[in-house]
């Protein structure tokens, strides 16, 4: 059982359709956002169709990776006689759908009013289903988007939080092998940057050990990733979840988002990419605390950062001195670089761009 105290969690097979009734009692028309074909696909959006029975539903399915505030704009245009709004699919529709359905008492007509927004108003009743082994969106109150100009950029309210997660790990079966590596990566840096976060709380460390721990178990074997492995890790993404809603992430994840808006490197990847960085400054930085983890993890960190890296892409990736002054001081005084554990500077994530990227 995976226990939220801000989102009712139902879990398991059929947890959809077992809904009906309670999904029914919310609205008398919805709105069901999602991308253009992975709802489709998992059987998600079948489930979700099946569940509302003779209830209105409108769908909006132009959610991309990494969402512009644009499309969100457009879907809020929809919700004028909508009650409920139901996301689904990984990171993007569901954190598409958060900010959805706050925008119909919560107006705003550009990106910068989106941006501004207070969020003080209520919003519409709210199902998340999750589509992927990796975000964790399901459980948090964070909404990743993308500017006009490109550049990825987290929100959070607790008004994002779902009132149901509806999660049924079979959707995930339909996955593409590398989708799957991605999307698992992406969970498991969550466990990891959420242990090596400044705001680490207790609760925070339990969910992140529980999570790597079960991720540990499907990402050994991901040549052979059965319907049990891909349960596991499932559940394993949802710890994720839970534990960067107390901690939020490092640098790892923030020096991701420039990897993936001018690489083009799928999210989980771009942040991986970072993780035996975070390890060694935490090592150099915090000798106590980082062995504690990883005897809590049973792993070595020699072969922990070995099996991680094992699960990346080579990119060939390749700064220029330029390049690298041009972007570094996105850096500057940056939450998430501030949030890594122990006194992390933009020094540091210049070091360590040097050192993956450039060659002296």
């Amino acid at each position: 059982m995976i226990e939220s105290s801000k989102v009712n969690v139902i879990y398991g097979k059929d947890a959809v359709l077992n809904s009906s009734t309670l999904i029914r009692s919310l609205a008398d028309k919805f709105l069901i956002v999602c991308g253009k074909s992975s709802a489709r696909l998992c059987g998600a959006l079948d489930d979700v169709i099946e569940a509302l029975g003779d209830k209105e539903y409108v769908i909006y399915d132009r959610i991309r990776e990494n969402p512009e505030v644009s499309s969100l704009l457009e879907a809020s245009k929809l919700l004028d006689d909508v009650g409920c709004v139901i996301g689904i699919g990984g990171g993007s529709p569901l954190d598409a759908a958060k900010v959805i359905a706050c925008l119909k008492y919560n107006r705003a007509e550009t990106e910068e009013e989106l941006y501004s927004q207070k969020w003080e108003n209520e919003r519409l009743p709210l199902i998340l289903i999750g589509t992927t082994a990796g975000t964790g969106s399901e459980v948090t109150k964070v909404a990743v988007l993308s500017r006009a100009n490109g550049r990825k950029s987290s929100i959070h309210h607790d008004r994002f939080y779902a009132d149901y997660a509806l999660c049924d790990p079979k959707y995930t079966y339909s996955l593409p092998h590398q989708i799957a590596v991605s999307t698992a990566v992406d969970a498991l840096t969550h466990c990891n940057e959420g242990y090596f976060s400044n705001k680490a709380t207790d609760k925070s460390r339990e969910y992140s050990l529980k999570g790597i721990r079960l991720l540990l178990e499907g990402l050994r074997s991901m040549d052979d990733l059965d319907e049990e492995k891909r349960d596991t890790l499932y559940r394993g993404s949802l710890y994720g979840g839970l534990t960067i809603d107390i901690t939020g992430t490092t640098f790892a994840h923030n020096v991701g988002y420039y990897l993936t808006e001018n690489f083009h490197i799928p999210h989980g990847f771009a942040c991986a990419i970072f993780q035996e960085d975070l390890f060694d400054f935490e090592i150099q930085n915090n000798k106590e605390y980082s062995e504690r983890f990883f005897d809590q993890i049973g792993v070595s960190k020699d072969e922990y950062t070995k099996l991680i890296n094992s699960l990346i892409p080579d990119y060939g990736i390749s700064l220029d001195e330029e390049t690298l002054q041009s972007i570094l001081p996105r850096w500057q005084d940056n939450g998430s670089v501030k949030n890594t554990y122990g006194k992390m500077t933009v020094d540091d994530i210049e070091k360590i761009l040097r050192k993956k990227f450039m060659t002296e």
